[in-house]
């Protein structure tokens, strides 16, 4: 390869570079965010025969309870910049029908970090200084009234760079794990130990044709094609699967162990009696 054609390649690859790391830290300096997860929303009378429903007689403090819907959030700052100088709370109005009967903070990340709640009539409040990147609260609702849905769950708040208004969402797949000691997933082991295998398989292949290849670059590869076109072209072609199983089997391996991802995502760690299966209810 020839100086100029090296000198063109470094600048290419050193501009993209240069472009993605500026791009990076561009959106890491813009990017706040602030997202209510609903983990479980669930009727404690839901299934049950009318009939029997009318002979239950439950209280709670002292208030006759009918329908008793229980519902636990979790609050994050899912950005990358710090959440403070709150200028009005993180505020929830209850749907309409509800009567709150209890809220409290069950669970706050980093330890030591103040969240509080304060309540209204129609309406209860989050408040707290400070949420920085990552940093999360776990909030239990009990309140009297229909089963809704998650998205009945609308949250205000007034702070620079937040929207007024955000609406709560479902808990994505795996957000949230406990924070027991994590058991190895063998079968992912023995699937990226066969991948990176395969890869190795031909990495060998093509280590049998690198003379070939080899000689063909320092002449030319034009000048050579017409004679080696099948191990250049097969070369080239293999080489992508080759670097694809290789780099995803030692991904799988490493995964096998610890909570690596790719692409790499944010997961929440919360005590285990905390993590419960989602359970979503439909307006009545």
């Amino acid at each position: 390869m020839s100086e100029f054609t090296l000198s063109i390649a470094s600048l290419v690859i050193g501009v993209v570079v240069t472009i993605w790391v500026s791009r990076y830290y561009f959106k890491r300096t813009v990017n706040k965010s602030l997202t209510p997860y609903v983990q479980f929303s669930s009727a404690l009378f839901e299934g049950v025969d009318r009939s029997v429903r009318d002979e239950l007689k439950i209280s709670y403090k002292g208030v006759a309870v009918d329908e008793l819907v229980e519902t636990q959030f979790l609050i994050a700052n899912t950005g990358e910049r710090s959440i403070r100088d709150v200028i009005h709370p993180l505020t929830l109005a209850l749907p309409k029908g509800c009567a709150l009967l209890d809220a409290s903070v069950l669970h706050v990340f980093p330890e030591g970090r103040e969240v509080s709640i304060t309540r209204a009539e129609d309406e209860l409040s989050f408040v707290f200084p400070l949420l920085n990147a990552g940093d999360y609260f776990i909030a239990k609702l009990l309140f009297q009234g229909r089963a809704v849905d998650e998205g009945a769950f609308r949250f205000k708040i007034t702070v620079d760079d937040l929207p007024p208004s955000i609406e709560a969402v479902s808990v994505p797949p795996d957000l949230v794990e406990a924070d027991e000691k994590r058991r190895p997933e063998w079968s992912m082991f023995w699937i990226g130990l066969l991948f990176f295998l395969f890869g190795s398989a031909v990495a060998a292949l093509l280590y049998g044709v690198w003379p070939i290849i080899r000689d063909c670059w320092q002449t030319g590869l034009l000048a050579s094609f017409s004679k080696n076109w099948s191990v250049i072209l097969g070369g080239a072609i293999a080489a992508i699967p080759m670097l694809l199983l290789q780099v995803m089997g030692v991904m799988l391996m490493i995964g096998c162990f610890t909570n690596f991802s790719f692409p790499r995502r944010r997961r929440y760690i919360v005590p285990k009696d905390l993590l419960r299966n989602r359970i979503y209810l439909s307006r009545a």
